[in-house]
């Protein structure tokens, strides 16, 4: 992950100048844990819609910041576009990402170590899945990384924990594949699939070359 940062700042990929700071090619800003969990909280309170509505956010993230590091290492194999997401993942301050499984185009599960934004919620005996734009998040890049569509289901939070998150990027047959009660209380896939694509047809892309 050092080498990975190093590399952008000595790229000129990630810099830091008079009131912005540019990574990957895109304006970004730094925003602390507790805003996050303000909006989590926010959606949990409003239901499926509002927490579908959150991981989209996370999915936007995910895709566009994946986008701009395919095109800026022109990364063409499946293993440069999953590890360098990794890198990513770990950079971003959302916890140590360890890969459980994956299969190029079908899934990949992973453990997240003391997630710290999870860890909030344990801390305040707060006994709740939440990493919801953290899932969409890596659904996003995950999408651009197995060129189909993925969405993300949380298995284990650190909020009950206090250990690790397991996450998993799943296509379309195993995310139907996913117990019902666990599946509806974290996406409303039909929801979520109209807005994703026509993120995607906005972004210059073609939906079709990602199964939707």
């Amino acid at each position: 992950m050092y080498a990975f940062l190093s590399k952008l700042l000595i790229s000129g990929k990630l810099k830091f100048d008079q009131g912005k700071i540019l990574a990957f090619d895109e304006p970004f800003t730094l925003v602390p844990m507790v805003s996050i969990k303000e909006m989590t909280n926010d959606a949990i309170n409003g239901g499926i819609k509002e927490i579908s509505d959150l991981y989209y956010y996370g999915w936007v993230y995910g895709y566009t910041v994946t986008k701009e590091l395919i095109k800026l290492f022109v990364l063409k194999k499946f293993e440069e576009r999953y590890k360098i997401s990794m890198d990513v993942a770990s950079m971003v301050g959302f916890g140590d990402y360890t890969t459980l499984s994956f299969k190029r185009g079908e899934h990949a599960k992973f453990q997240i170590h003391k997630n710290p934004f999870a860890m909030q919620y344990y801390q305040s005996k707060q006994k709740i899945m939440c990493c919801h734009y953290l899932r969409g998040m890596e659904a996003g890049g995950g999408t651009l990384v197995h060129e189909t569509l993925m969405n993300n289901i949380e298995f284990e939070c650190t909020a009950i924990n206090g250990q690790n998150c397991i996450h998993a990027n799943l296509n379309e047959d195993k995310w139907k594949q996913v117990p019902s009660e666990l599946l509806d209380s974290q996406l409303d896939i039909e929801y979520l699939r109209k807005r994703q694509k026509e993120f995607v047809i906005s972004m210059g892309d073609d939906p079709a070359n990602l199964y939707f």
